[in-house]
C-alpha cells in the first residue's frame, strides 16, 4: 500500500510540474507577444492636406507627434525603437511630398535599395480606402538590416511616403510596423484641390494657397 501510495504521489508531482512547465511558457509568450505588440500614436493630422498619421509610439517606440517641415515643401514624421540602447535598432518615417517628379516604381524601388546598398526580395500592394501602396522589402544581409519602402500618389501630383528600417533579430517586425502605419493613416481629399480651376488658381496664386486650403473657397 505504502509503495502504490509512493507511486501514485510521485506521478502527480511529475503532472504537477508539467503543468506549471506548461503555464511557465504560456506566460513567457504572453510578455513576449506583448513587449513586441505594435502600439501607435494617436492620429498626427497634417494641416490644410486631409491626411492623419499614427506611428508607433510604445513599448520601446518613440515619436515626436508632430509633422516637422522638410525640403521641397514637403513635410515627415519619425519614430524610433531604441529599448534598452542609445542607438535606435528600428526608424519609422512618414514623409508628405508636395510635388513631385513621375518615376516609375521599379527605379524608385532600385534606388532605395541603392540607397541602402541592399537587394530587393519582395514587392507587394497594399491598399488604405483610396490609396494604394507600392512597397518593396529591401534587406542589406551585412549588416542584418531589412528596409520597406512603400508610396501612395495623392491628387495633384503630391505623394505619400512610408519607410521602416530595422536592424533586429525579429525579421517581421519592420513589415508589421508598416501595415499597422498604413492601415491606420485617414486621407480625406480637399473637393476644391481636386477641381481642375482650382489647381489652376493655386498654381497662379502659390502664395494664398494656404488660404484657399483653410477655408475651402475659391479665390476671386
Amino acid at each position: 500500500m505504502d509503495k502504490t501510495y509512493d507511486i501514485r504521489k510521485i506521478g502527480g508531482d511529475k503532472i504537477a510540474l508539467l503543468g506549471l512547465f506548461v503555464v511557465s511558457l504560456l506566460i513567457a509568450r504572453m510578455i513576449v507577444v506583448s513587449k513586441s505588440a505594435i502600439l501607435l500614436s494617436e492620429p498626427i493630422t497634417l494641416t490644410d492636406t486631409g491626411l492623419s498619421v499614427s506611428m508607433p509610439q510604445g513599448n520601446g517606440w518613440k515619436s515626436d507627434k508632430q509633422w516637422r517641415d522638410y525640403e521641397n515643401g514637403s513635410s515627415f514624421l519619425i519614430s524610433r525603437f531604441a529599448l534598452g540602447s542609445r542607438n535606435p535598432s528600428a526608424e519609422a518615417h512618414c514623409r508628405y511630398i508636395k510635388a513631385t517628379e513621375t518615376t516609375d516604381l521599379q527605379s524608385l524601388f532600385e534606388q532605395k535599395a541603392l540607397d541602402v546598398q541592399g537587394e530587393i526580395v519582395k514587392v507587394d500592394q497594399i491598399y488604405k480606402d483610396t490609396l494604394t501602396f507600392d512597397w518593396a522589402l529591401i534587406e542589406n544581409r551585412k549588416i542584418s538590416l531589412i528596409f520597406i519602402f512603400g508610396t501612395a500618389k495623392l491628387p495633384l501630383n503630391r505623394r505619400l511616403d512610408i519607410e521602416v528600417k530595422q536592424i533586429m533579430n525579429d525579421p517581421e517586425m519592420a513589415e508589421r510596423v508598416f501595415k499597422q502605419v498604413v492601415e491606420n493613416l485617414k486621407f480625406e481629399e480637399n473637393h476644391l484641390l481636386v477641381n481642375g480651376d482650382a489647381h489652376g488658381i493655386i498654381t497662379t496664386f502659390p502664395e494664398r494657397a494656404e488660404y484657399t486650403l483653410r477655408t475651402n473657397k475659391m479665390l476671386q
